[in-house]
Parts: C-alpha cells; structure tokens; sequence
C-alpha cells in the first residue's frame, strides 16, 4: 500500500500541475488573443511564468494537507481546501508581480485565471477520487487498520470504517483487547506493539481505550511512538464538540483551552457586513413571497401575521425573535415542550410553513437589525435556556456565537424533535472551527438540504 499511495501522491501532484497550468495559459490566451487590444509580448511573458504559478499552487496544496491520503474523502473538505490554497496563492502572486516584475501582467488575465484555476483543480480532482474509489472498491488499493484497546470510542470507530462510504479497508485484528472484541475482530497475542506491527504489517495504527484505562493507554501511546513507518493515532476520551479545541502551553506543560472558542473582532465584522448584504438581498428578492404568505396565514386562521417571541442570542441577551405565525391564537401556548408531530395547534398553511421552514424568513429582519445573523446556532427560549444551563455540559458556551437563521446543527438534520445533546455538538463544533468560508458552505447546504426536513413539525 505505501507503494501505492506515494503513486497516488505523485500522480496528484501531476494532475495539479497540469490543471493549473492549463489555467493560467488559457486564461492569458482569453486576454490576449479574444479579449480586444491583446498583446503577443505579453503572452510570451505569461507562458514563462507558468514554473512559478505552479510552484506557489503547489506550496499552498502541500501546506493545507492535500497531498495526505485520508480514510474518508470528504469533496467539502476538499473542496474549501482547495479554494483556500488558490485564494492565498492567488495573493502571493499579486505581491510577487507588483514588486518583482518591472513589467506589468494584466488584472483581468490574472482575475481570469483565479477563478479558472479555482475550477480546474475541483474538476480534476473530482476525477481522481473517482480513479481512487474505484481501486478500492475492486480491491486494487486497500488500507490495513490494526486496532489497538477497548472501549466505546474505538467500537464507534469500527463501526464508523464499516458505513457505506468507506471502501477498501480491512481490519488485520485488535491488540490489547482485555477480552472485549470489538466487531469481531481477529484477537492477536504479542509481547509488544511492535512486534504486532511486524507480523502484520498495518498502514494504519488506532488506539483507542476508555477514560478510566489511562495508564494503560499511556504505555501504549509510548510503544505507538517507537513506531517509524507506520501511522498512528489516538482516539482521546472526549465529546464530538471538542474538536477545534486549542491546545498549547505554559512553560512546556500542556493546556486544552476548553471555552476559549470565540470569533475575533475583524471577523466578527466581516461576519456582519455579509449579513446585511445577503438579508437585505433576500428581503429584496423574497418580498412578494413574503407578501402572500403573509396574505394566506390572515386569510387561513384569525390572529397577527407575524409571531413574536423572546429568544437568547450572543452573550445570554434577550431579544423578540420573528416568525410567521404558523399556530392557532386560540390555543394557549406551550412553553415547556417543543412542537411534535401532528400537533392540533398548527394550522395547514403554519404546517407546510414549518416543514419548508418559510416560517423563518422573517428572521431576516431580525439579522438586518443585529439581534441574529444568518448562521448560528438556533436560539432557544429563555426558560429552556435556564433549564438546559443546568443539566447540560457546556449548553452555555452556544451563546459565545449570535444565533442564527440556519445552522451546522440543522443542515446535518439535527432540528425538531430530535436529540438535544448532539444538536449541541454540532453547535459547538460550529463556534470552536468557525471560518467565514464555513458560513459560505452552511448557507449552500440549507439551500441544498436545509429547508426541507422530516423532524420540522
């Protein structure tokens, strides 16, 4: 296999080259001989520039960990990545031409190039995970895992390389396992991790043991450091949400920064100038939408157009929260529970309002005057904020970010009636890994996904 994955490397590499290549050259040849007044000296110019393009592209790639062969290609992931290393490549070069070259190289060719470089690389890496998931699921490519403990975590993991969008791995046994197999997994019997890893020679190592086994762990981790040629990780003992936690140091002693999660003030900025553009965009764009849901939800059931309640948002505050009224104003409301399926307080315009979530658009208001912002995590009632506050670790560290319209949680289905604790990992793994390009990726998804969902009653 590790024959295999350097070709694989390799042939990424090429592929990378070539698609950015192609980029540049086309892009000069679009400004130079189809966009009027071109120039052949400076095509001349382009074509000898093409080594430096691809070296920086290929820096920025390397460096953002695209040339390292995961378990599970995630297209999204791979995706932002790849959009990042051409953004930051892109500015090198501006900088480099600005001052390095005493000719000038044109800002349209450039521009031009961006975004077909942006596209190329997508395209054509698309077509090698298509090359790639295919050698596995024909067997010409496998990964080997060796288990290593026991435990929950490392049970979740098999189960997890065993889902539908796993192929080509093959589980070569469990070390260690204290008589817990986990999966049915081959038990194997050494003196040392490493003479197991001799016998079977794995391209990966998991360890993996439960929190109270620490000392055990920690003697494994030991043996799993001696090891030169094969790759090992550790499956720590903590919550999904603890992803993206900071880790550093006070005079060489290790700290995990547990609630340090927080957006900085630029970003913050940058944050709400693109709330205001895309909700008053939308506002723009939906307003005769918004007039006849408007005219349906007056004309359906007696009662105001619009629902107002007081939700918690950034710092605990407090603010009225807008929706479209989608109940019966006859009916008391029930603030201690969520709505559930066939509930008789919602009216038929409130239930297809609900389950296409056009209750919200009204939020929109709410993200123009600074109470919201378009992504987020869900606000909650102040009642249920107090009550969860108290039973829940760590509900209130949702609140270090202002809520939102949509959100990691929901796009990933996690709205409704449905489990509060993994909605509240998914919201913290949002606010810890928070980036302006993982906004951009949450707005695609409730365009993709987000709208229609089977737990919105």
């Amino acid at each position: 296999m590790r024959k295999s994955k350097r070709l694989l490397i390799g042939i990424q590499v090429i592929s990378d080259a070539i698609a950015i290549a192609a980029s540049w050259i086309l892009a000069g040849y679009l400004r130079f001989y189809v966009v009027p007044e071109g120039m052949l000296g400076s095509f001349k110019m382009f074509l000898q520039l093409v080594p430096l393009i691809i070296a920086m592209y290929i820096f920025f790639i390397s460096r953002n960990n695209l040339y390292v062969e995961e378990l599970e290609h995630s297209w999204r992931k791979e995706t932002t990545k790849l959009v990042k290393s051409s953004y930051q490549a892109f500015l090198l070069l501006v900088i480099t031409l600005y001052f390095l070259f005493s000719e000038k190289v044109s800002r349209i060719a450039i521009a031009i190039h961006f975004f077909m470089a942006v596209v190329f690389l997508v395209a054509e890496r698309a077509v090698i995970s298509s090359y790639i998931k295919d050698a596995y699921a024909k067997g010409r490519l496998t990964r080997r895992i060796l288990l290593v403990g026991f435990g929950e975590k490392l049970a979740e993991y098999e189960r997890a390389l065993h889902s539908n969008q796993m192929q080509g791995i093959k589980i070569i046994g469990q070390y260690d396992g204290m008589g817990e197999p986990i999966g049915g997994s081959e038990q194997l019997i050494f003196p040392t991790l490493r003479e197991v890893v001799t016998a079977t020679n794995p391209d990966l190592v998991v360890i993996g043991y439960p929190g109270t086994e620490f000392e055990r762990q920690e003697k494994m981790v030991a043996q799993g450091l001696d090891l030169l040629n094969e790759k090992v990780i550790m499956l720590p003992a903590l919550p999904e949400s603890y992803i993206g936690t900071q880790i550093s140091d006070f005079h060489w002693i290790p700290m995990l920064h547990l609630n340090a999660a927080d957006i900085g003030v630029f970003q913050r900025i940058a944050k709400r100038l693109f709330d205001v553009v895309a909700a008053s965009f939308g506002i723009l764009i939906l307003s005769p939408l918004l007039l006849l849901l408007a005219l349906l939800i007056k004309i359906s059931s007696p009662g105001p157009v619009i629902y107002k309640q007081k939700r918690i948002t950034r710092n605990e505050d407090i603010f009225t929260m807008y929706k479209f009224r989608s109940m019966r104003s006859d009916i008391p409301e029930d603030t201690e529970h969520w709505t559930e399926e066939n509930d008789q307080r919602v009216t038929k315009i409130g239930r297809l309002m609900r389950k296409t979530s056009l209750d919200e658009l009204p939020q929109l208001f709410n993200v123009l005057g600074g109470s919201m912002s378009l992504i987020g995590p869900r606000p909650e009632r102040p009642e249920l904020v107090k009550k969860f506050n108290g039973e829940i670790p760590g509900y209130r560290m949702r609140h270090r970010a202002k809520a939102g319209i949509s959100g990691w949680a929901q796009v990933n289905g996690w709205r409704g009636n449905t489990s509060l604790e993994r909605r509240i990992e998914f919201d913290l793994y949002y606010i810890r890994n928070w980036s302006f390009l993982f906004d951009i990726k949450i707005v695609l998804f409730t365009f993709l996904k987000g709208f229609l969902n089977e737990n919105a009653y």
